[in-house]
């Protein structure tokens, strides 16, 4: 499994969730628009996780999706549909779904709201954390 591989499927996955505009597969320096959103870098990856590398991994890999300025409306609405268990905008159960070729799986464990800055512009953001299993490279 190569972990950039997962980082750039991730974004186009995210890019087709609804209202999302924008995707990139690692934190970009500035957005034109929201709602948009990133994927940045894991924070702990494994090796060897089976037998001759048969299983690799990596742990807390963020998704972070900006829903807008704080605030509105909108942005609260958009919040709430990407946390939520279900929905047509919920990322746990998007995610879940799509058919996963850089890995073997991808499962989102947490959210979290948070304030994100982005050129100097505030918006609200989630941020998804996921643990990420596919095959060793040996």
């Amino acid at each position: 499994m190569k972990p950039g591989d997962v980082m750039a499927e991730a974004a186009r996955a995210i890019l087709q969730v609804e209202g999302v505009r924008q995707s990139w597969e690692y934190p970009p320096d500035d957005i034109s628009v929201a709602p948009s959103g990133y994927v940045s870098y894991p924070e702990q990856g494994e090796y060897n996780q089976t037998y001759q590398r048969g299983q690799s991994g990596m742990t807390d890999l963020a998704i972070v999706l900006i829903a807008g300025p704080p605030g509105q409306r909108a942005t609260h609405d958009t919040l709430m549909g990407w946390v939520a268990d279900s929905g047509p905008q919920s990322i746990v159960e998007y995610l879940a779904a799509w058919p996963w070729e850089s890995c073997d799986d991808l499962t989102v464990n947490t959210w979290e709201i948070i304030p994100e800055t982005v050129a100097g512009v505030p918006y609200l953001a989630a941020m998804f954390k996921a643990t990420v299993v596919g095959p060793g490279e040996g």
